[in-house]
């Protein structure tokens, strides 16, 4: 009995020699570790090497049947052409592998690796949908299948479709202080977009992303486009037959101005406009940057309060100048007029609660001839008119500058509250002034001393 070189070659220089390595530690550690070897030592080595060489033998000459297990084994899609002419396409996963179980003379099959292995699944004949294709395996002829898994592949099948999908801008970045880009001119307008009915279905719009940082002038630019959904995320696995758009992006100036606006006509007799209440006292502008530098209001219409008698709301139409928007402006301004009747009420005062004030030293004042009651009255708007009291009022004249003699003179008046206007009746007043001295000596006469 012989080993052959051959089989020697095979089992040491090979996996088998990687086997035989291990084999050999073990024995050595056995030896080292074991009281096996403490006793008739020459025999039991002889022994042991007559085993491995039968084994060697067996394994090298006899070259029993075995099996084994290729993974990951790529399976081919056949028949390709003819789905897409059927105007189908797959979707969704593409890329499939099988595990394959393999028999054979040990020494044929341990040879054979996954690429020597061919998987294909034909797809001619399959319909829209979801479809169990079964998988065919050819193997090398010193080998055979035992098993396969999966047996059938779930492939899915859509239809090829056409769209026609609006093209539309994407501003990236910010651009310059003051600048913001306007609408674009896109040429073209509408594109095609093919590919699975399903994906195809997803796709709201054609995007141009256009950067626009830090700019202050047009963008004119051809840009590539991309199909995108209704979230904003790019549509994988179709077709946008036009790959490039011409883009014109004009970038304007902003700007934020005030609102003026005007009145015309009067209110009502017996009423009057308390507040003027805009909805929004600026507007912000737009257009090109020599236009709007120059804009620095935005007028309105006049406001007709002519015979107004109650407290209304109105609309306001903005005055804009050619080459002027207000993108931001949602709805129109309005202002909020207040108006308020005006109403009156008479206060009563004696001839004593007239003060005399600043009369200097050696006079007084004789109010013989001073009207015994003098009526106060105030016109003031209904909100106020109540809010008005008699303790609020003072009246007094000045006598700052008089001296004796009788004096024809308007009586003055303090009111803290805010009145539309006030009327005395009498206006004007009789006032004398006399002499403290001289009126002293009179009494004196008078009384015969």
């Amino acid at each position: 009995m012989y080993i052959s070189l051959k089989t020697k070659s095979l089992y040491l220089d090979g996996s088998g020699g990687k086997k035989m390595k291990t084999i050999w530690k073990k024995i050595k550690s056995n030896i080292a570790n074991s009281r096996f070897f403490q006793r008739n030592t020459t025999a039991k080595m002889i022994s042991i090497v007559f085993a491995i060489v039968m084994w060697l033998y067996v394994m090298g000459e006899v070259n029993p049947q075995s099996i084994i297990e290729l993974t990951n084994v790529e399976v081919q899609l056949l028949n390709l052409q003819d789905l897409e002419q059927s105007g189908l396409i797959v979707v969704g996963q593409k890329d499939f592998t099988v595990n394959v179980k393999i028999g054979g003379r040990r020494n044929d099959i341990y040879k054979i690796r996954p690429q020597d292995i061919v998987a294909r699944a034909d797809l001619r004949g399959f319909h829209k949908g979801v479809n169990s294709v079964p998988v065919e395996i050819s193997t090398p002829a010193n080998a055979s299948i035992v098993d396969l898994s999966p047996k059938q592949i779930k492939i899915t099948l859509d239809e090829v479709v056409k769209r026609q999908k609006i093209v539309m801008v994407q501003p990236i970045g910010m651009s310059a202080e003051g600048f913001e880009p306007d609408k674009a001119s896109i040429s073209p307008s509408e594109v095609i977009v093919e590919g699975p009915e399903s994906l195809v279905n997803t796709v709201t719009m054609v995007i141009a992303d256009v950067n626009v940082a830090d700019k202050e002038a047009d963008v004119i630019q051809r840009i590539p486009v991309k199909a995108v959904n209704r979230e904003g995320k790019e549509v994988n696995g179709v077709e946008v037959k036009n790959k490039y758009v011409d883009v014109k992006l004009p970038i304007l100036r902003i700007k934020e101005v005030p609102i003026v606006i005007s009145y015309e006509g009067k209110v009502k007799e017996g009423f009057k406009i308390t507040s003027k209440i805009l909805s929004q006292d600026k507007v912000i502008v737009k257009g090109r940057k020599e236009i709007i530098e120059g804009i620095t209001e935005i007028k309105a219409k006049p406001v007709n309060i002519n015979q107004l008698d109650k407290s209304i709301k109105k609309e306001i139409d903005l005055v804009l100048p050619d080459g002027i928007s207000i993108p931001y402006l949602e709805k129109k301004p309005t202002v909020f007029i207040s108006v308020e009747k005006i109403e009156d009420k008479t206060f009563t005062f004696s001839k004593e609660e007239v003060k005399i004030e600043n009369l200097k030293k050696d006079y007084v004042a004789d109010l013989s001839k001073f009207p015994e009651k003098i009526n106060f009255h105030v016109y003031a708007i209904e909100s106020m008119i109540d809010k008005i009291h008699k303790e609020d009022i003072k009246l007094f004249i000045d006598g700052k500058d008089l001296e004796e003699g009788l004096y024809v003179i308007d009586i003055q008046y303090d009111l803290s509250k805010k009145v539309e206007k006030v009327e005395m009746i009498p206006e004007e007043v009789d006032l004398i002034i006399e002499s403290i001295k001289l009126n002293e000596e009179a009494d004196i006469e008078g009384n015969g001393l």
